[in-house]
C-alpha cells in the first residue's frame, strides 16, 4: 500500500516536472521569436540609419581626400596664357601662331636687346666705360657694380644680356655722346628705321620711367612698349649679330673691373638647361609687363623665332609654342626630292 503511494507520488512529481520543462521551453521559443521579429525594426531604426551613414560619409571623404590629393600632385593641362604671342618661321616666313601680335605691350627687359644694338653701332668692344656715380639708385635685377668702377663695353655686353642687368644698361648709356637721353634717343630712332611704329622706349634698361611732375591726367610711369610681332623683328635682327647670339648662349660669366673687380652672373633664361636647339634668348620682367621672353630655335631646316609677353610663366609658354611650331612643321608637304631621300633614308 505504501509502495503504490510513493509510486503515484513520484508520477505527479514527474508530470509536473515535464509540465514546467515544457513552460520554460515554449517561453524559450517565445523569447527567440520575439528577438528575430524585433531585428529589422532595431536596423531600421533612426539611430542605426545614422550610424552606418556616418560610417559612409567618412568613408567617402577619405576616398575623396585621396582624390583631391591626385588632384593636386597633377598640373593643370592649361593651354598658352601669355597674353600676346607672335610666332614665325624664318626658314618660310609663315607666321606659325599670332595671337594679339599688333597689341602694344609693355616689353621690360627685352628693351635691352635695342640697348646691345645700339652700343654695338657706336661703341668699340674693347672700349673703357665708367661706372657713374648714382649707380646704387638703379633698381633691381642689377648686377652690382661699383660706382667708378671702369669696364669695357664688352663685359658691359655681358652684364645686360646674361644677367639682366639693369646697372649695365645705366653705364653703357651714360657713356653715350651727349649722355643717357640722347642713348635713348637713339634707340627710338634705330627702331624706327628698322620700320617699327609701335615701338617706344624711355629707358635703356626696360625699367619704367617715374614722371615726378605728373598731374592727375597723366600717368605717373612710362613704360616702354612694342608689340609682339615688332619685339619679333627685333630680337630676329638681334640674334643675327654674332656678338649678341655668343653672349645670350651663356650661362654665366664673370665680368672685369679695374683694381681686380669682379662681377659674377648667371643666365636669367631658364631654357638654356633644356636639350633645345636655342640660338638666342633675351628674358624680361616688371610689375606691369609681366614676364616676356624672346627666342629663337634652329630645329633642323627650320627656324623658329618665338616672343610671348605678359605671361605667368613665359618659360612654360615658350615651350608650347615651340612644340606647336615642330608639330605644324611635320605636316608640310615634302618635296618628290625630300620624298625619295626619305625614301632611301628608310630602306638603309
Amino acid at each position: 500500500m505504501a509502495n503504490n503511494r510513493g509510486e503515484k507520488l513520484r508520477m505527479q512529481v514527474l508530470s509536473c516536472a515535464l509540465k514546467s520543462g515544457r513552460i520554460v521551453f515554449s517561453g524559450f521559443l517565445v523569447l527567440l521569436a520575439i528577438a528575430w521579429i524585433a531585428a529589422p525594426a532595431h536596423a531600421k531604426s533612426p539611430y542605426n540609419k545614422n550610424s552606418a551613414a556616418k560610417k559612409h560619409a567618412a568613408k567617402n571623404k577619405t576616398a575623396a581626400k585621396h582624390v583631391d590629393k591626385k588632384k593636386k600632385s597633377r598640373p593643370a593641362n592649361q593651354g598658352i596664357q601669355a597674353k600676346a604671342v607672335y610666332c614665325v618661321n624664318l626658314k618660310s616666313n609663315e607666321t606659325v601662331l599670332s595671337r594679339n601680335a599688333d597689341q602694344q605691350l609693355p616689353v621690360a627687359s627685352l628693351t635691352k636687346l635695342v640697348t646691345a644694338m645700339v652700343a654695338l653701332d657706336h661703341m668699340p668692344l674693347d672700349k673703357k666705360v665708367a661706372v657713374p656715380e648714382h649707380i646704387k639708385k638703379i633698381p633691381k635685377s642689377v648686377v652690382g657694380l661699383k660706382a667708378g668702377d671702369e669696364l669695357t663695353v664688352e663685359n658691359l655686353l655681358h652684364g645686360l644680356l646674361i644677367g639682366s642687368g639693369n646697372d649695365c644698361a645705366e653705364t653703357i648709356a651714360c657713356a653715350f655722346p651727349g649722355g643717357k637721353e640722347k642713348f635713348v634717343t637713339a634707340m627710338n630712332k634705330k627702331v624706327r628705321a628698322m620700320g617699327m611704329r609701335k615701338t617706344r622706349f624711355f629707358t635703356p634698361s626696360g625699367l619704367d620711367q617715374k614722371n615726378d611732375g605728373a598731374s592727375e591726367n597723366e600717368v605717373d610711369e612710362d613704360s616702354n612698349v612694342s608689340t609682339a610681332r615688332e619685339i619679333g623683328a627685333i630680337a630676329r635682327e638681334a640674334f643675327s649679330n654674332a656678338t649678341i647670339r655668343s653672349v645670350c648662349l651663356k650661362k654665366a660669366h664673370v665680368l672685369e673691373g679695374a683694381n681686380d673687380h669682379t662681377y659674377p652672373v648667371r643666365t636669367t633664361n631658364k631654357l638654356l638647361r633644356d636639350n633645345l636647339p636655342l640660338v638666342g634668348g633675351k628674358t624680361g620682367y616688371t610689375s606691369r609687363a609681366g614676364h616676356c621672353l624672346a627666342t629663337e630655335f634652329t630645329p633642323g631646316r627650320n627656324a623658329f623665332l618665338i616672343v610671348v609677353l605678359g605671361s605667368p610663366n613665359h618659360f612654360r609658354d615658350t615651350r608650347l609654342v615651340y612644340h606647336k611650331a615642330l608639330k605644324d612643321a611635320t605636316k608640310i608637304k615634302l618635296t618628290p626630292h625630300d620624298q625619295l631621300a626619305k625614301r632611301i633614308a628608310s630602306q638603309n
